[in-house]
């Protein structure tokens, strides 16, 4: 049995978003004779779209690959990556380009529906996402980014359900498309494989502060002391 502090999985609370972000790793070797029940996988889904984006127009789009077979297809546009085939779930994510071409109205109309904006607030906002988003030169990257952020909500809402992840980046995006449908209009963000680790892995460690935080210009040291009392993320790091 997976255990965590000397505490078997199955018997811990729920942790805490910061005891998540804490303990969460990268899978490096998955189960493979330990599948992902629907419930959980729809509930880590369902928490990844509530990543927040530009315009809440929500440009991901999550293609979820579960069969053995589909599996053994994506490792060949993977460069064989073992855990395409070791892992239970593949989430391929995409970056949708034109979510306010086809979901501008859909979105507004529930905000309107919710009270969330009135309807000349509705009017006003439509117009101006329209327009700026026709305007964009870089809606791959936009889409990107916004998706990246649904990935990592993804990744840690398994962490909290007791699923492991595992952020694979290494892949040919045209095979992929052409084994999976993929549309031009849709950028390949990354594959995420989910499932139960074959074993514990210990916290590789983080650069401090120190070494990735500017204070007022860049290239001007951080000066708040990271010596003073714990935080709860420290904790957790330091329980392990």
């Amino acid at each position: 049995m997976l255990r965590r502090n000397g505490v078997p999985m199955d018997h811990q609370p729920r942790p805490t978003v910061l005891e998540v972000i804490a303990q969460r790793r990268t899978v490096r070797r998955f189960d493979p004779g330990r599948p992902l029940a629907d419930d959980l996988l729809r509930q880590i889904l369902h928490a990844a779209t509530r990543a927040p984006s530009d315009g809440n127009l929500q440009p991901w789009r999550f293609l979820v690959v579960r069969t053995e077979s589909n599996r053994r297809r994506l490792r060949g546009c993977a460069f064989q990556h073992p855990r395409v085939t070791e892992a239970p779930v593949i989430v391929i994510a995409l970056g949708y380009h034109h979510p306010h071409r086809s979901h501008l109205d859909a979105m507004l109309e529930r905000q309107l529906a919710l009270g969330a904006i009135t309807r000349a607030e509705h009017a006003e906002m439509r117009a101006r996402t329209a327009r700026a988003m026709e305007r964009r030169n870089d809606l791959p990257l936009w889409a990107t980014r916004a998706t990246m952020l649904a990935m990592a909500t993804l990744m840690l809402a398994a962490e909290s359900l007791g699923v492991g992840s595992s952020l694979l980046e290494l892949f040919d995006g045209g095979k992929l498309r052409e084994a999976f449908g993929i549309p031009d209009d849709h950028t390949v963000s990354g594959l995420i494989a989910l499932g139960y680790p074959a074993r514990d892995v210990p916290f590789p460690g983080r650069f401090g502060l120190g070494e990735v935080c500017f204070e007022e210009h860049f290239g001007q040291p951080w000066t708040i002391d990271e010596t003073g009392p714990a935080r709860p993320l420290d904790q957790a790091r330091r329980a392990e």
